[in-house]
């Protein structure tokens, strides 16, 4: 099978995986078409960081993996809800998402949304008629909404307690964008939506490999460094 190792300064690396191909021989390969070292390699699929041979089950023919520094972890966003407690949309705005007032964080650098993890004590609506009741993730960019994630499933849907769910919507982050969390109730007559201490967590993975062979200017090793350290370099040597 073959897979894409995917690097988020947007370069792509086909790997074929066969019959007894080990974690090594996939670094390997990534590290020879990159000219990295392979000792700095990190392998990361649907969030889970590849640590030995067996985890090479979890894939399929055409699936993506992430590279990150090996050593390095993602930056994690964290935002703690203690309480939504609210009825119906307005008249005319059924689909309208309240964002939570303070549960906001600025990004500090350009990366990649790898993962976003999110639980709840409590999570339901009214109990009775449709379900509509959502709690959403939301990115923004100079105030706009670009993009929004459902955190866990629809009210109903879903267990009423202790309710958790791990999400991969791979977002282009730029510096300077807002992620917040927010919710939808529903329109109509009764509505309403309870959530008891939200907790989300977003894994953003900034980390994106030189491309400069090895032995070149980069050094023997290949620089992995954060998009936006990179960006800041190029900038310096353009000057």
């Amino acid at each position: 099978m073959l897979v894409h190792i995917n690097v988020p300064n947007g370069e792509s690396v086909a790997v074929e995986i066969e019959q007894g191909t080990t974690l090594a021989d996939v670094k390997e390969g990534a590290a020879l078409a990159l000219g990295a070292a392979a000792s700095r390699i990190g392998l990361l699929f649907a969030g889970d960081r590849l640590i030995n041979d067996s985890n090479l089950q979890w894939l399929s023919d055409g699936d993506a993996l992430h590279l990150v520094l090996e050593g390095s972890e993602p930056q994690v966003y964290r935002f703690a809800v203690p309480s939504i407690q609210d009825r119906r949309s307005p008249p005319g705005n059924d689909s309208i998402i309240r964002e939570v007032s303070n549960a906001k964080h600025v990004v500090e650098s350009q990366g990649e949304v790898i993962e976003v993890r999110a639980s709840a004590s409590v999570f339901k609506d009214q109990g009775w008629g449709n379900k509509k009741g959502h709690v959403y993730l939301v990115q923004k960019r100079a105030g706009i909404k670009i993009n929004q994630a459902c955190l866990l499933g629809r009210a109903r849907d879903v267990p009423t307690s202790n309710v958790s769910k791990r999400t991969h919507p791979e977002w282009e982050l730029a510096a300077g964008d807002t992620l917040c969390v927010g919710y939808h109730v529903g329109g109509g007559g009764g509505h309403k939506l309870f959530v008891e201490n939200l907790r989300v967590e977003v894994a953003v993975d900034g980390a994106v490999i030189d491309l400069e062979p090895s032995g070149g200017g980069g050094g023997d090793i290949s620089v992995v460094e954060t998009t936006a350290r990179r960006e800041k370099r190029k900038r310096c040597v353009m000057m």
